[in-house]
């Protein structure tokens, strides 16, 4: 035993050597590496700071020439656009005058060094160079390229144009040469075409005027060679046609390779540094590699942490899980996942802000902290949703134990910052026996029970069962029927009289939407309703029963149409311009079109419900509060949207004779929308007495089965009839 331990210490002591000097080796190897690398990218700036110099100096050079040739066009310009020179020119045929102004400036001045006056047939009828008047005939001096330039003046004339500049050769070399007809200052000729003298200017490139530009522009060495050299930059000196008449070159300065050979030593003692500061770095790095590592750890905690609650979040419930399941499996035991989520927690944020809400969470986090059993993992996954995941013996009573203690917490209401907040918890269970599931799937099942209970508006727990999966199915096929009874136009709309509370007369409709679902039957509305709002169908529904409602109505005179509007078509920036589409389409006035909304929208969505109510009344809609009195019912938002029409919902209707109550809240409703001077329609009239009292009580519409069951386009065509109203076009 004492062998074999010296023998551990033995190996440990040569691996720790061993480890030092492969790291030596490699910070050997770095450095090595890093000293390559930094040469070749010092030789990389050097031949790269070369190209920007010589790219510098050739766009320097052609940018000299440039400016050469249109210093040469504005001197062409002044001196042959001039009332002065025309009159010299044209009326007085003042050659002393021409040789003052023309010949002798190529003399004394820098702008052009030889002239010729030329006549319309091509004549010399003079020529000056360097202030002397020599003997050639322009066509004997120029070379080849003029007659390019001078053939192009002459089609430019024929749109206006009098001038034209370019380089050309010469007998003295090569030039820029500016060529233009004598004219007005307007710039117009003064005598018909063919009778226009031309004004010829040349300033050749020799050496003064090459060491001008070099001084001007900075080019060192600057130089004109008479052709383009092929092993260096140039700037070519080319003609009209592109043909190159000669090139500019220069001294390259090469300021990356002189800067390479400066600062070459000193990069040498900055590798020398950086090499004794790396091996110094060695022994500082393990020690900081170490606390990175810890720190790395206690990130990697902190990562699975919501930072709110300080629970578990979505990656730490992931790993807990894994770790559940492991432990049923060992022990045989079930895993077990609680989702629950808060109910009435939004109204919550809405009623006090997010402070608040926040101060909620952890509220009831610190709560159920203390409700579960040991070994619980509890993680906070959502807004508002939580879930318990732990192993239990006996699941049964261990799922029941929780969701009583939980529902017993929630009973009274929460103090939070000075305020009551009534929240209660739909829970969804998911059992994996034996830890089978594994997590995704037990994450799948809790999360559909949990929907399922929020749905069912219990309040308590409800067990994952295989016939919610078959639900689940059940509705994403009525979905593909929906989505493809639509494409068919194979839904219909009907309509509900509203009548008149005192002359009990026909007054509107409203339109409702049925679906006769091939192989099924009728589907009733509050089964596919829902269905399209979770699928995405409902604004096309929407648009379908606006639609055919208006063309249906287009021959019942001054009758007005209620269409129902989902919220989830109001989320749809496109609604308005979709609405007033539909309008136009149609040709049924915008202001006998009622759109009803239900409460839950404004309260939810009070600042985007103002912004589509204001836009939808300015195309001419009414906008009515559909289902008043059954959810919220606020005087606040009452005050606060302008609607013109309140529609009190059924359940009013249906109390009165029931609760004793009833009545005297359905005047204090009436009573209410009349004090804002919105008009009201009780809907869910079932009997004559219903009928008589709402009248009495002040509602100016009636709708309900008393009065006629929904029915088709004809049939409200007859019951006009009958009403003695005549249709016509809307």
């Amino acid at each position: 035993m004492a062998v074999s331990g010296e023998s551990r210490i033995g190996s440990k002591t040569l691996r720790a050597p061993l480890m030092v000097s492969l790291v030596l080796f490699v910070f050997a190897a770095v450095a090595a590496g890093g000293t390559v690398l930094i040469l070749t990218a010092m030789d990389k700036m050097a031949f790269h700071a070369n190209t920007l110099d010589t790219q510098r100096a050739q766009q320097t050079a052609s940018g000299a020439l440039a400016s050469f040739e249109q210093q040469m066009a504005s001197a062409t310009s002044d001196y042959s656009a001039w009332d002065d020179a025309a009159k010299a020119v044209y009326v007085d045929h003042d050659r002393e005058w021409i040789e003052k102004n023309y010949g002798v400036f190529t003399g004394a001045g820098t702008l052009f060094d030889t002239y010729f006056l030329a006549t319309a047939t091509g004549e010399t009828a003079m020529a000056y160079k360097e202030g002397s008047p020599f003997s050639s005939r322009f066509g004997d001096y120029f070379g080849s390229s003029f007659a390019t330039l001078r053939a192009a003046l002459e089609a430019d004339m024929a749109r206006g144009i009098y001038q034209k500049t370019g380089f050309v050769e010469t007998v003295d070399g090569v030039a820029v040469v500016g060529i233009a007809a004598v004219r007005s200052s307007q710039g117009s000729l003064t005598v018909a075409k063919e009778k226009a003298i031309f004004v010829i200017f040349a300033r050749h490139l020799n050496e003064a005027v090459i060491n001008q530009l070099a001084h001007n522009y900075i080019i060192d060495g600057l130089r004109l060679v008479p052709k383009a050299p092929a092993d260096r930059p140039f700037a070519a000196v080319r003609n009209s046609k592109g043909d190159i008449l000669g090139a500019f070159v220069w001294d390259l300065r090469e300021p990356g390779t002189r800067s390479y050979r400066q600062v070459l030593p000193m990069v040498g003692w900055g590798l020398i540094v950086i090499g004794l500061v790396l091996l110094g770095l060695l022994a500082f790095g393990i020690v900081i590699v170490r606390r990175l590592m810890a720190d790395e750890r206690a990130a990697r905690q902190l990562s699975k942490e919501d930072l709110l609650s300080g629970l578990l979040n979505r990656a730490g419930l992931n790993d807990a899980l894994d770790e559940i399941e492991a432990q049923a499996a060992m022990g045989r035991k079930d895993a077990v996942l609680i989702y629950l989520d808060l109910d009435r927690f939004k109204d919550v944020n809405d009623a006090y802000g997010h402070t608040v809400g926040d101060q909620l969470i952890r509220g009831v986090t610190a709560g159920l902290k203390h409700l579960l059993p040991k070994g619980a993992a509890f993680a906070r996954i959502g807004g508002d949703e939580f879930a318990i995941a732990l192993v239990c013996d006996d699941t049964e009573a261990c799922c029941a134990a929780i969701e009583q203690a939980v529902i017993a917490f929630f009973r009274e209401p929460l103090i939070i910052a000075g305020r009551l907040a009534s929240v209660g918890a739909s829970m969804g269970i998911a059992v994996s026996p034996q830890g089978v599931l594994g997590s995704a799937e037990l994450l799948r099942r809790a999360d559909m029970a949990m929907y399922r209970a929020k749905a069912s508006r219990a309040g308590r727990a409800v067990y994952y069962q295989a016939s919610m999966d078959e639900d689940r199915e059940a509705r994403m096929t009525m979905a593909n029927d929906l989505r493809q009874a639509l494409d068919r136009d194979a839904l219909t709309v009907v309509y509900q009289p509203v009548f008149d509370a005192h002359t009990r007369i026909i007054c509107g409709v409203e339109a409702l939407v049925r679906w006769n679902r091939n192989g099924h039957g009728f589907v009733a509305p509050d089964v596919f309703i829902p269905i399209a709002e979770d699928n995405g169908l409902i604004g096309r529904i929407g648009e379908f029963v606006m639609r055919q409602a208006l063309l249906e109505a287009a021959n019942w005179p001054r009758i007005s149409v209620a269409i129902n509007i989902s919220p989830l078509q109001l989320h749809d920036v496109s609604f308005v311009s979709s609405t007033a589409a539909i309008i136009e389409e149609t040709g049924f006035p915008a202001e006998r079109v009622i759109l009803e909304l239900t409460e839950g929208f404004f309260i939810r969505n009070p600042d985007r419900a103002k912004q589509s109510m204001a836009q939808l009344q300015r195309n001419g809609f009414r906008i009515a509060l559909d289902d008043f009195g059954s959810g919220f019912s606020s005087v606040g938002y009452l005050r606060e949207f302008g609607f013109d029409r309140l529609k009190i919902d059924r359940s009013l209707i249906n109390a009165l004779g029931k609760t004793p109550k009833a009545g005297d809240l359905l005047k204090a409703t009436v009573a209410l929308a009349s004090s804002f001077d919105i008009p009201v329609t009780a809907e869910g009239i079932e009997t004559p007495a219903q009928a008589d009292y709402v009248s009495d009580c002040g509602c100016d519409e009636l709708q309900g089965f008393f009065f006629s069951k929904p029915v088709s386009a004809g049939e409200i065509s007859c019951l006009l009839e009958k009403a003695g109203w005549t249709a016509s076009v809307a």
